[in-house]
Protein backbone atom coordinates (compact mmCIF):
# COMPACT_ATOMS: atom_id res chain seq x y z
CA UNK A 1 0.00 0.00 0.00
CA UNK A 2 2.60 2.17 1.07
CA UNK A 3 4.78 1.79 -2.08
CA UNK A 4 1.44 2.23 -4.19
CA UNK A 5 1.52 5.71 -2.60
CA UNK A 6 4.89 6.61 -2.70
CA UNK A 7 4.63 5.55 -6.60
CA UNK A 8 1.46 8.16 -7.35
CA UNK A 9 2.98 10.31 -5.43
CA UNK A 10 6.47 10.43 -8.15
CA UNK A 11 4.02 10.51 -11.09
CA UNK A 12 2.22 13.65 -9.37
CA UNK A 13 5.03 15.25 -8.90
CA UNK A 14 6.34 14.71 -12.63
CA UNK A 15 3.28 15.72 -13.83
CA UNK A 16 3.49 19.02 -11.85
CA UNK A 17 6.63 19.66 -13.46
CA UNK A 18 5.92 18.53 -17.13
CA UNK A 19 3.11 21.22 -16.54
CA UNK A 20 4.99 23.50 -15.26
CA UNK A 21 8.08 22.79 -18.36
CA UNK A 22 4.62 23.22 -20.99
CA UNK A 23 3.63 26.40 -19.23
CA UNK A 24 6.74 28.05 -19.65
CA UNK A 25 7.33 27.05 -23.20
CA UNK A 26 3.29 28.25 -23.99
CA UNK A 27 4.74 31.55 -22.42
CA UNK A 28 7.55 32.27 -24.13
CA UNK A 29 5.94 31.18 -27.53
CA UNK A 30 3.26 34.01 -26.76
CA UNK A 31 5.58 36.43 -26.15
CA UNK A 32 8.31 35.37 -29.16
CA UNK A 33 5.23 35.93 -31.67
CA UNK A 34 4.22 39.41 -29.77
CA UNK A 35 7.80 40.26 -29.82
CA UNK A 36 7.90 39.48 -33.63
CA UNK A 37 4.54 41.22 -35.03
CA UNK A 38 5.57 43.95 -33.01
CA UNK A 39 8.78 44.18 -34.35
CA UNK A 40 6.99 43.19 -38.10
CA UNK A 41 4.62 45.90 -37.38
CA UNK A 42 7.64 48.86 -36.83
CA UNK A 43 9.25 47.13 -39.35
CA UNK A 44 6.52 48.38 -41.88
CA UNK A 45 5.54 51.39 -40.74
CA UNK A 46 9.03 52.54 -41.06
CA UNK A 47 9.11 51.68 -44.28
CA UNK A 48 5.95 53.45 -45.04
CA UNK A 49 7.15 56.57 -43.75
CA UNK A 50 10.27 56.16 -45.18
CA UNK A 51 8.28 56.56 -48.64
CA UNK A 52 8.03 59.52 -50.56
CA UNK A 53 5.18 61.45 -48.80
CA UNK A 54 2.11 63.15 -51.13
CA UNK A 55 0.68 66.50 -50.12
CA UNK A 56 -2.81 66.66 -50.32
CA UNK A 57 -5.32 69.71 -49.40
CA UNK A 58 -7.22 67.56 -47.33
CA UNK A 59 -6.11 63.61 -46.02
CA UNK A 60 -6.37 62.39 -42.46
CA UNK A 61 -4.77 59.14 -43.44
CA UNK A 62 -0.86 59.41 -44.57
CA UNK A 63 0.12 59.25 -47.89
CA UNK A 64 2.63 57.47 -49.94
CA UNK A 65 4.16 56.44 -53.32
CA UNK A 66 4.51 52.73 -53.62
CA UNK A 67 7.01 51.80 -55.83
CA UNK A 68 7.26 52.63 -59.55
CA UNK A 69 7.22 50.11 -62.39
CA UNK A 70 6.87 50.60 -66.20
CA UNK A 71 3.67 50.19 -68.17
CA UNK A 72 4.68 47.35 -70.65
CA UNK A 73 5.73 47.85 -74.34
CA UNK A 74 5.66 51.61 -73.46
CA UNK A 75 8.22 54.20 -71.64
CA UNK A 76 5.55 55.26 -69.29
CA UNK A 77 5.65 54.96 -65.80
CA UNK A 78 3.27 54.75 -63.10
CA UNK A 79 3.40 54.34 -59.13
CA UNK A 80 0.19 53.48 -56.74
CA UNK A 81 -0.95 56.25 -54.53
CA UNK A 82 -1.34 54.68 -50.57
CA UNK A 83 -3.20 55.56 -47.66
CA UNK A 84 -3.10 54.28 -44.53
CA UNK A 85 -6.38 54.51 -42.87
CA UNK A 86 -6.81 54.66 -38.97
CA UNK A 87 -7.04 50.66 -37.98
CA UNK A 88 -5.75 49.27 -41.42
CA UNK A 89 -2.79 47.42 -41.34
CA UNK A 90 0.04 48.36 -44.08
CA UNK A 91 0.36 45.32 -46.52
CA UNK A 92 3.41 43.64 -46.38
CA UNK A 93 3.15 42.37 -49.88
CA UNK A 94 3.20 43.55 -52.93
CA UNK A 95 5.06 46.81 -52.46
CA UNK A 96 2.10 48.15 -51.34
CA UNK A 97 0.50 49.99 -47.70
CA UNK A 98 -2.86 50.06 -47.38
CA UNK A 99 -5.30 51.45 -49.94
CA UNK A 100 -4.70 52.43 -53.28
CA UNK A 101 -6.44 56.27 -53.72
CA UNK A 102 -4.14 56.87 -57.01
CA UNK A 103 -2.43 56.29 -59.80
CA UNK A 104 0.52 58.68 -60.75
CA UNK A 105 2.04 58.81 -64.08
CA UNK A 106 5.78 59.54 -65.18
CA UNK A 107 6.18 60.32 -68.83
CA UNK A 108 10.19 60.86 -69.22
CA UNK A 109 9.15 63.83 -71.78
CA UNK A 110 7.34 65.67 -69.01
CA UNK A 111 8.83 67.37 -65.86
CA UNK A 112 6.00 67.04 -63.95
CA UNK A 113 3.78 63.64 -63.43
CA UNK A 114 0.11 63.36 -63.23
CA UNK A 115 -2.67 61.69 -60.85
CA UNK A 116 -5.38 59.58 -62.94
CA UNK A 117 -8.12 60.85 -60.38
CA UNK A 118 -8.01 64.62 -59.05
CA UNK A 119 -8.27 63.54 -55.65
CA UNK A 120 -7.42 60.94 -53.19
CA UNK A 121 -11.00 60.34 -51.90
CA UNK A 122 -11.63 57.08 -53.87
CA UNK A 123 -10.22 53.82 -53.39
CA UNK A 124 -8.83 51.93 -56.35
CA UNK A 125 -9.79 48.37 -56.43
CA UNK A 126 -9.83 45.78 -59.22
CA UNK A 127 -7.32 46.47 -62.37
CA UNK A 128 -6.78 44.78 -65.41
CA UNK A 129 -4.16 45.46 -67.94
CA UNK A 130 -5.05 44.80 -71.21
CA UNK A 131 -1.75 43.57 -73.24
CA UNK A 132 -1.85 43.64 -77.14
CA UNK A 133 -0.17 40.42 -77.53
CA UNK A 134 0.37 39.89 -81.31
CA UNK A 135 3.68 40.07 -81.36
CA UNK A 136 4.58 37.87 -78.42
CA UNK A 137 8.33 38.39 -77.73
CA UNK A 138 6.70 41.85 -76.84
CA UNK A 139 3.71 42.58 -75.13
CA UNK A 140 2.36 46.10 -74.76
CA UNK A 141 -0.05 47.29 -72.72
CA UNK A 142 -3.12 49.18 -74.64
CA UNK A 143 -5.61 49.93 -72.14
CA UNK A 144 -6.13 49.72 -67.93
CA UNK A 145 -9.51 49.25 -66.87
CA UNK A 146 -10.13 49.85 -62.83
CA UNK A 147 -12.89 50.06 -60.47
CA UNK A 148 -13.04 53.02 -58.41
CA UNK A 149 -15.27 53.19 -55.03
CA UNK A 150 -16.07 55.32 -52.26
CA UNK A 151 -13.79 55.30 -48.84
CA UNK A 152 -16.63 54.33 -46.91
CA UNK A 153 -18.50 50.92 -46.69
CA UNK A 154 -17.17 47.38 -47.41
CA UNK A 155 -15.78 46.84 -50.58
CA UNK A 156 -17.28 43.95 -51.21
CA UNK A 157 -20.78 45.53 -51.25
CA UNK A 158 -19.99 49.40 -52.47
CA UNK A 159 -20.32 50.34 -56.05
CA UNK A 160 -18.33 52.44 -57.62
CA UNK A 161 -17.08 53.76 -61.58
CA UNK A 162 -15.51 51.38 -63.77
CA UNK A 163 -12.71 53.40 -65.91
CA UNK A 164 -10.64 52.43 -68.75
CA UNK A 165 -7.51 54.64 -69.55
CA UNK A 166 -5.10 54.58 -71.94
CA UNK A 167 -1.18 53.99 -70.91
CA UNK A 168 -0.39 57.69 -70.63
CA UNK A 169 -3.29 58.20 -68.01
CA UNK A 170 -4.27 61.22 -69.89
CA UNK A 171 -7.33 59.73 -72.24
CA UNK A 172 -9.66 58.32 -69.68
CA UNK A 173 -13.09 56.95 -70.47
CA UNK A 174 -16.10 55.76 -68.09
CA UNK A 175 -17.44 52.59 -68.63
CA UNK A 176 -20.39 52.15 -66.39
CA UNK A 177 -21.60 53.63 -63.08
CA UNK A 178 -22.74 51.41 -59.84
CA UNK A 179 -20.43 49.01 -60.61
CA UNK A 180 -19.84 46.35 -58.48
CA UNK A 181 -17.28 43.95 -59.54
CA UNK A 182 -14.81 43.85 -62.58
CA UNK A 183 -14.81 40.02 -64.19
CA UNK A 184 -12.41 40.78 -67.12
CA UNK A 185 -10.83 43.14 -69.47
CA UNK A 186 -8.89 41.66 -72.35
CA UNK A 187 -8.06 42.25 -75.89
CA UNK A 188 -10.82 40.07 -77.91
CA UNK A 189 -11.38 39.89 -81.62
CA UNK A 190 -9.95 43.38 -82.05
CA UNK A 191 -11.51 44.38 -79.25
CA UNK A 192 -11.11 45.80 -75.23
CA UNK A 193 -14.04 43.72 -74.16
CA UNK A 194 -14.66 44.99 -70.15
CA UNK A 195 -16.88 42.35 -68.66
CA UNK A 196 -18.36 43.68 -65.64
CA UNK A 197 -21.35 43.51 -62.92
CA UNK A 198 -23.48 46.29 -62.52
CA UNK A 199 -27.36 46.24 -60.58
CA UNK A 200 -26.75 41.91 -60.50
CA UNK A 201 -26.55 41.99 -63.86
CA UNK A 202 -23.43 40.73 -66.19
CA UNK A 203 -22.47 42.92 -68.93
CA UNK A 204 -20.44 43.21 -71.45
CA UNK A 205 -18.92 46.37 -73.41
CA UNK A 206 -16.26 46.78 -76.33
CA UNK A 207 -14.33 49.46 -77.22
CA UNK A 208 -12.04 50.56 -79.98
CA UNK A 209 -8.17 49.62 -79.13
CA UNK A 210 -6.95 52.60 -80.24
CA UNK A 211 -8.89 55.55 -79.48
CA UNK A 212 -11.08 53.81 -76.98
CA UNK A 213 -14.61 54.81 -77.90
CA UNK A 214 -17.32 52.54 -77.06
CA UNK A 215 -18.62 50.52 -79.48
CA UNK A 216 -21.21 48.61 -77.88
CA UNK A 217 -22.92 47.20 -74.85
CA UNK A 218 -25.16 44.24 -73.92
CA UNK A 219 -25.87 42.56 -70.68
CA UNK A 220 -25.75 38.90 -70.29
CA UNK A 221 -28.36 36.58 -69.40
CA UNK A 222 -27.14 33.68 -67.44
CA UNK A 223 -29.84 30.66 -67.77
CA UNK A 224 -31.08 29.33 -65.03
CA UNK A 225 -30.43 25.42 -63.59
CA UNK A 226 -32.94 23.02 -64.38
Amino acid sequence: MRNAQRVFRYIWRINAVLILVAAAIITFGIGFLLLWEFGDRTTRNRAAESGIPVQAADSRAPLVLGRVSMVAGTDVMRADLFANRKGLEFSSGGGGYGENRNILFIEPDHKAGHWLLPDNDHVIGESYDVLDDTDRKAKRVIATAVLVKPTSGSPEITTGKLLLFDPTGRKIVEVANNVRDIHLASLSSGEVAVLFERDRRLVLSAFDPKSLDKRREQEIDVPQLK
